[in-house]
């Protein structure tokens, strides 16, 4: 029997979004996020690390509401990184680069 489970385990696991980590799966916004790496020529097999950190108001009356998502990505052949921005709405607010990783049609951070 347990060997069943497993194997259905990993059959969920296949069909998981090619790159759907942490936020941008809580708000819906894996499919932008991918357009937006697909443009950089960047998919799950060529990123060391991916982080990502929602924006917030500061706490009043210690509730903070969020109001953006920052998508860090750390890409195999450069030193740097490609940062997403996103709102709420996950439209892509802005993109850009840093360190020694530059892709066309994204700004660059010196």
């Amino acid at each position: 029997m347990k060997p069943v489970i497993v194997l259905a385990a990993l059959a969920v696991v296949a069909v998981l979004p090619v790159v759907s980590f942490g936020q941008e799966a809580r708000y819906g916004c894996t499919s932008e996020i991918n357009a937006v790496l697909t443009s950089a020529g960047l998919d799950q097999y060529n990123i060391n690390r991916r982080q990502d950190l929602e924006e917030r108001t500061p706490a009043r009356r210690g509730r903070s509401r969020v109001t953006g998502l920052h998508v860090w990505v750390w890409p195999q052949d450069c030193k740097g990184q490609l940062i997403i921005d996103l709102n709420t709405a996950c439209q892509v607010t802005n993109t850009y680069t840093t360190g020694e990783c530059q892709f066309d049609g994204h700004d660059h951070a010196q």
